[in-house]
């Protein structure tokens, strides 16, 4: 996936081995950055897995932590880890 999303890492999308995150200041632009990775993906024979797929949401959770337009954070249940 590295590989295939190359250059649209960190401008359009996050990417961690199988996971991507895609973002956008707007829903305009993040459904035109949505259509960049989903070609390249098509283009280079791979497929989505629809159950695992979540779109247009404000914050998801990735790797342990909440991202959102704010930034990102721990996730409480990383935190209680530690607290525990």
């Amino acid at each position: 996936m590295d590989t295939v999303l190359r250059d649209l890492v960190e401008n359009e999308c996050y990417v961690f081995i199988d996971y991507v995150i895609v973002f956008g200041r707007t829903m305009e632009e993040h459904v035109s950055r949505l259509q960049h990775v989903v070609r390249r993906i098509e283009k280079a024979n791979l497929q989505l897995q629809p159950g695992k797929c979540v779109f247009a949401k404000p914050q998801v959770e990735y790797l342990g932590y909440i991202v959102s337009p704010d930034g990102s954070k721990a996730s409480r249940e990383k935190i209680r880890t530690v607290k525990d």
